[in-house]
């Protein structure tokens, strides 16, 4: 059975469709949602089932590593990571934006979820439907970025991210409950991932947003 397919609005937002959105996650349902960069299969990060769905539609991703959590604020992610005050200046100038940031798991972690993993990668997109949905919901998502789509009848590439609902739609409708869906292009690029749990940071993966301004203040 394919994806309800919504195609909603910010500014404001559309409440019923929140509420739907939000009522999929609690049934421990995946929704697939644009972000600034890419587009996110996201579920509950406490629901076994919506994991293990989200891990079936990304077969690629290491079965180890754990996906990254998203959160609305820096405030809702300092209960989940550790935030110091050496980090939290830099954090303060990034996000929200383009960033996954690896910190060291706060003590409260595992009573938020059943999560137990020493570092956490945490994303605070730059997208009001996202932000809006996480502020609704009120639990931590786990999120993933959905994969290029691969060669076929249609001429995709197979390096190519989905840039539309749309195209989510037909590779990927038969895994997810819900798509929504802004009606708008994304740029179809990862997350720069930047591992903060040493004392200086190191990019672990270039993407959408500058490194700079992590990397620059320590080789001052």
């Amino acid at each position: 059975m394919a994806a309800r397919h919504i195609y909603t609005y910010v500014n404001p937002v559309r409440e019923r469709d929140m509420e739907s959105a939000c009522k999929v996650l609690a049934d421990g349902g995946v929704i697939a949602l644009p972000t600034e960069t890419s587009w996110c299969f996201v579920c509950d990060a406490d629901s076994p089932k919506g994991l293990e769905r989200i891990r079936k539609l990304k077969p690629g991703h290491p079965k180890d590593r754990p996906f990254s959590l998203m959160c609305a604020s820096i405030s809702a992610a300092a209960d989940v990571v550790n935030i110091d005050n050496n980090i939290y200046p830099y954090l303060k100038k990034t996000l929200p934006g383009p960033y996954t940031v690896i910190l060291d798991r706060n003590r409260s972690l595992p009573r938020l979820i059943h999560d137990r993993r020493r570092e956490v990668g945490i994303r605070i997109p730059d997208s009001v439907l996202v932000r809006e949905l996480l502020e609704r919901y009120g639990r931590i998502l786990a999120a993933a970025t959905v994969p290029s789509l691969t060669l076929n009848a249609n001429g995709y590439s197979e390096e190519h991210l989905p840039r539309f609902g749309h195209e989510v739609l037909e590779a990927f409708g038969h895994g997810v409950d819900l798509i929504l869906d802004l009606g708008d292009e994304v740029p179809g690029v990862e997350t720069t991932v930047i591992d903060c749990t040493a004392e200086v940071p190191t990019v672990v993966r270039q993407g959408a947003g500058d490194p700079a301004p992590f990397t620059g203040a320590w080789q001052k």
